[in-house]
């Protein structure tokens, strides 16, 4: 029996206080949102990771080290960089409607596309989501408290639900 290679997936995860890097290995492979929010373990490992404090952002160089486990409830947000293509399970259908916001999370402005149930208030939207990882698609994302960082042009970011401070529908 031929065994499948487990997905491998590279993020830039931020805490308040740290940025991340590296790659996180799915087994069996699935999608970044689905080991963020799988609730069999409260941490994710990092392999081949670098990781820096924020304050020194853009003035020294990470540290790197093999691993790093993180402690999902402290993540802020996950960039996905590249990922394994992965097979998604066959589920239910239910239509979604893409909504541009922003959203105000510890240091971080997130700008993107939430997709969420036709409800009529972003309130509601987040009400009807019971993932402790949002995606939002189309991202990008400014650090207010690191000078110089920014990310465009993204694929998908999770982003931690219980860090939402605040957010609004975006242009």
């Amino acid at each position: 029996m031929l065994e499948m290679p487990p997905a491998i997936h590279e993020i830039i995860a931020y805490t308040d206080l740290l940025e991340v890097r590296g790659e996180v290995k799915a087994w069996p492979p699935r999608r970044i949102l689905d080991v963020l929010n799988g609730e069999q373990t409260p941490y994710l490992t990092v392999e081949q990771a670098s990781i820096i404090p924020l304050s020194q952002w853009g003035k020294g160089d990470p540290a790197t080290v093999e691993s790093v486990v993180l402690n999902k409830s402290e993540i802020i947000l996950v960039w996905l960089v590249r990922e394994t293509t992965v097979q998604t399970p066959e589920s239910v259908t239910v239509h979604k409607v893409p909504r541009r916001v922003i959203i105000y999370t510890g240091p971080f402005v997130v700008q993107g596309i939430i997709h969420a149930l036709r409800e009529g208030t972003l309130t509601q939207a987040l009400d009807a989501m019971r993932e402790s990882f949002i995606t939002i698609t189309d991202p990008s994302i400014l650090c207010l408290s690191a000078e110089g960082l920014a990310l465009k042009g993204g694929i998908v970011v999770g982003l931690n639900r219980e860090r939402l401070m605040a957010m609004q529908v975006g242009e």
